[in-house]
């Protein structure tokens, strides 16, 4: 058996963590723009302290959103007098409560994958062109239907993920 070098083996942790940590960034920064630099800034700082991380003390994803949290902290004072941030008070509590939401937020993207698979191709196929293009008047248009009738089955099509999601959610289920 193998094993990777320490460095291998942190950018894996990070790679497979990145995106919790920029939904977490992103609970607490209203603007992406801010958000992605204190992603950047995370990021690096997590590379230059890689030798202080001990899988032993504790989960990846914590450590590096605790680090996270110090460049919120820091760009909130930095940027107090300009944007209108939240509270410090929600700014802590929506970090108490980030482990359990972001376990149900990562149950729920498993059951929107989930029930995304179940849907007929033809619905499918309309929502990966809407949600890749960003755009319901130039999809409508390139499908010869009006905007107001792809937004109709776009509601339907919503409706039945919803509902799916609700049923394999409360089941638990995603076989």
């Amino acid at each position: 058996m193998t094993t990777e070098p320490p460095d291998d083996r942190f950018i894996t942790l990070l790679l497979a963590n990145q995106s919790r940590v920029y939904r977490f960034l992103f609970t607490l920064v209203p603007r992406r723009e801010d958000v992605e630099d204190l992603f950047q800034q995370t990021c690096l700082t997590l590379w230059q302290e890689r030798a202080k991380f001990d899988p032993e003390k504790g989960e990846f994803a914590s450590w590096a959103c605790a680090i996270a949290q110090n460049h919120v902290r820091n760009f909130r004072r930095r940027e107090a007098t300009r944007l209108a941030l939240l509270s410090e008070e929600v700014a802590e509590l929506l970090v108490t409560t980030r482990g359990a939401g972001g376990r149900f937020s990562e149950e729920c993207h498993r059951a929107l994958q989930h029930c995304l698979n179940r849907l007929p191709p033809h619905h499918m196929a309309l929502v990966e062109q809407i949600y890749r293009e960003g755009a319901l008047k130039s999809t409508a248009a390139a499908a010869g239907r009006s905007a107001n009738a792809l937004y109709k089955s776009l509601r339907r099509i919503r409706a039945i993920l919803h509902d799916c999601m609700v049923r394999v959610l409360a089941e638990g289920n995603m076989s």
